[in-house]
């Protein structure tokens, strides 16, 4: 049994250096990270298939807002790998609109432009002003500045097309949904509504903005810890 974690849009395999699991794993996405940007129309589904073809048998995936997208077509696609979920601040549909529009912002300002825009909607205000930063949120900043903007761009434009809202139904794999209250992103009700269309999940909730598992990693870790007690029991 394999517990891999899928990162954030413009992190990395290193963004999961603060959560106390010893036993988890990461993998890099195409753009992020050391890794060269992808062919031009990527999708969501070429990200999972690419897991798929990374590793072997069973998986117990985490996924943290772009990487819980991903999880859930890694489910889709490929159910008998897929133990079980933990989907943390995600959706199951973007919002084609703002997403083409933010990839579009990004490919002309650039990385660094789009810094405080991005970090205001990570974090919270009082994990912004503290001096110096704590290290998990100083590592989310530096990877936004050194990150490729076409790659990141391309992303985006990858999660205005996902949409499997009405796919759900499908996922059989036990899932935990976790939630942040401050999240401004993806709030309590789109992950309220996201549980509830899985026909398996729990919700929980966390007093955290849209990088619970960043700003928070101790709680982070110790909901994925109980999430896999759970597992077992209904194993």
């Amino acid at each position: 049994m394999t517990l891999l974690f899928l990162h954030p849009v413009g992190l990395d395999a290193h963004s999961t250096e603060w959560l106390d699991i010893p036993e988890l794993r990461a993998v890099t996405f195409p753009g992020h990270g050391a890794r060269a940007r992808a062919r031009t129309g990527l999708r969501l589904e070429d990200m999972a298939d690419e897991i798929v073809g990374w590793t072997t048998g069973p998986l117990d995936v985490v996924g943290a807002s772009l990487g819980g997208m991903v999880a859930l077509h890694l489910a889709l696609q490929h159910p008998s790998r897929v133990r079980s979920l933990v989907l943390s601040c995600t959706t199951a549909a973007g919002d084609p609109e703002v997403m083409r529009s933010r990839a579009d912002a990004t490919a002309e300002r650039g990385s660094a432009g789009m810094l405080d825009e991005t970090l205001t909607r990570w974090f919270t205000a009082d994990a912004l002003a503290r001096k110096p930063l704590d290290p998990q949120v100083a590592y989310a900043r530096d990877r936004l500045i050194a990150a490729d903007a076409g790659a990141l761009a391309d992303t985006w434009r990858a999660i205005a097309g996902h949409d499997v809202r009405d796919r759900l139904p499908e996922i059989q794999a036990p899932t935990t949904c976790v939630a942040g209250l401050v999240d401004v992103s993806t709030p309590l009700s789109v992950m309220t509504e996201l549980a509830e269309g899985l026909p398996h999940a729990r919700l929980v909730t966390m007093d955290a903005p849209h990088m619970a598992f960043l700003e928070k990693p101790g709680e982070f870790s110790d909901i994925v810890r109980s999430h896999l007690r759970w597992v077992g029991s209904v194993a």
